[in-house]
């Protein structure tokens, strides 16, 4: 026996595999198809798919298809950056970012969490210690928001009833019902307002990234000081920033009016 069949944890390898039976093709599948593609039997299948539910590699919709969490994501990295939405967001993010001298992040949902898969930084300016992979609240945060946002009202609902939707400062809103009524108005604006709520001194930003298929990819939220976020400069820089957000979508094939809230399909369709 060599060292590598010494060290092979099949458990782990049946995991694996299951996860590696979703594809572009075949983004959802059940049980019984998981089965028949992994060649292992339902009980076993269902073991891996509980475990990689609680890990959150996983998660299942209301037909009992399941379908690869962003949890997928956090370790998959170095495969993101050569991905078609970290390119345009490294072209497009970084230029305006250099332009406004402004700080950017892209993020994706993750249950009651946002996780940054871009950051573009301005050092002068509201430096924190984040990068790509970090996680926020998305209670409280710009692009949490405006993807909370997206969600399906049952989902949104089942949300806001399960989540900690804990005070991180004193305009944080904690309150289910107070949440639902905010991002009800943001679907309205079709971008989002994080009003000091994460950070006392902060005002942020958020716009969808839509994709051709008219589902959010990504949502990316713009970081201001509450000197900046005041008349004709918070006008100004909003009209530049929905302007971003809109390029982004178009680059990613979308064609539609914006800004725009789209909102995710009850089905549990992964965008």
């Amino acid at each position: 026996m060599t060292r590598q069949q010494r060290y092979f944890v099949q458990a782990l390898a049946r995991g694996l595999k299951v996860l590696q039976v979703f594809s572009a093709e075949h983004p959802r599948l059940t049980l019984s198809q998981i089965s028949e593609r992994t060649g292992y039997n339902v009980v076993a299948v269902q073991r891996y798919t509980d475990t990689l539910m609680e890990l959150g590699f996983l998660k299942r919709n209301r037909h009992r298809e399941f379908f690869l969490g962003p949890q997928v994501l956090s370790l998959g990295f170095a495969f993101l950056n050569r991905t078609q939405l970290k390119k345009i967001a490294e072209e497009y993010i970084s230029e305006f970012s250099e332009r406004v001298q402004r700080t950017l992040n892209m993020a994706i949902l993750d249950g009651p969490e946002v996780i940054f898969i871009y950051r573009k930084e301005v050092h002068r300016f509201l430096s924190y210690d984040l990068h790509a992979g970090s996680k926020l609240p998305a209670h409280c945060t710009g692009s949490g928001k405006c993807l909370l946002a997206g969600l399906d009202d049952h989902s949104l609902k089942e949300l806001l009833r399960t989540a900690d939707l804990y005070r991180v400062t004193p305009y944080t809103i904690v309150d289910p019902e107070a949440l639902w009524d905010d991002l009800m108005l943001t679907r309205e604006r079709g971008y989002s307002i994080a009003n000091r709520e994460w950070i006392s001194d902060l005002y942020s930003l958020g716009v969808p990234v839509i994709n051709q298929e008219a589902k959010m990819e990504a949502a990316v939220n713009l970081s201001l000081s509450l000197e900046d976020a005041k008349g004709a400069h918070l006008k100004s820089m909003l009209e530049q920033f929905i302007e971003l957000g809109r390029s982004l979508s178009a680059a990613m094939g979308y064609q539609g009016p914006y800004p725009v809230i789209p909102i995710a399909d009850p089905s549990g369709d992964a965008s």
